[in-house]
């Protein structure tokens, strides 16, 4: 017979698993790879993503071009809407004292 610990254990039984230096190493460098992977994911996404950025669903916003107006951006953002309907909307949501636009500024979209 051979020693008493091997006897104890069944033949169904496996020894326990164990990791070679090589075995460690493949892990640490698995582990890192991984963990850059998430790092360069994250920095694409912040840097490059669509929209440069988070946004909650349902505040979207357009920046005023020279030439816009109220009207031809109510046309543009709801194409199937009344436009005066929309033209208020934008009006109210925006707190705009009146239909004048300055390019660059931001609108938000109701």
């Amino acid at each position: 017979m051979r020693s008493g610990r091997v006897a104890a254990r069944g033949r169904d039984e496996q020894p326990p698993l164990r990791l070679t230096r090589r075995g460690r190493r493949v892990v640490a460098g698995l582990s890192i790879a991984f963990g850059l992977s998430v790092a360069a994911a994250t920095i694409a996404v912040e840097v490059g993503g669509a929209g440069g950025g988070l946004e909650l669903a349902g505040s979207t916003t357009i920046v005023v071009q020279d030439g816009d107006t109220l009207w031809s951006i109510a046309g543009e953002i709801a194409p199937e809407e009344d436009r005066r309907a929309v033209v208020d909307a934008l009006l109210d949501v925006n707190d705009l004292p009146g239909v004048d636009l300055v390019p660059g500024q931001v609108l938000e979209l109701p």
